[in-house]
């Protein structure tokens, strides 16, 4: 899974990727919730949990491609509330895909870097 993502910046480029998808996930949220009368139910749902996926930061590149996906089919499907906002979503869910989530993120939780300490057991100490 490491090959997934590429790094996991801290400090200021790792907040900038935290608002990146807390943004991100907000707009597919409400998105999801407004466009519920006008698109097929499994893609309200499948959007309302790409947003909620994003925000936390679990699975981030797939969950970018696949959310921007579903936006693009929204703008598409002749919906008047997604033609009404701009590419921003999808432009910045291709970035979050490129990018990665971030040190602030469940991914970095789960797949990050960790430093791994070998100490000499007491057991050794009857060799001498």
């Amino acid at each position: 899974m490491q090959k997934l993502f590429s790094m996991f910046p801290r400090g200021a480029p790792g907040l900038a990727l935290l608002l990146l998808r807390l943004f991100v996930g907000a707009v597919l949220i409400f998105d999801a919730a407004a466009a519920a009368p006008a698109l097929n139910e499994v893609l309200v749902y499948a959007l309302a949990a790409c947003g909620l996926a994003l925000i936390v930061g679990c699975i981030t590149p797939i969950v970018a491609v696949v959310s921007a996906i579903i936006v693009t089919m929204g703008l598409t499907a002749d919906s008047t509330l997604l033609a009404l906002h701009s590419f921003a979503p999808i432009v910045i869910a291709v970035a979050l895909a490129l990018l990665g989530p971030g040190a602030y993120s469940l991914d970095a939780r789960i797949f990050g870097r960790r430093l791994l300490e070998f100490r000499p057991d007491a057991s050794d100490d009857s060799l001498d």
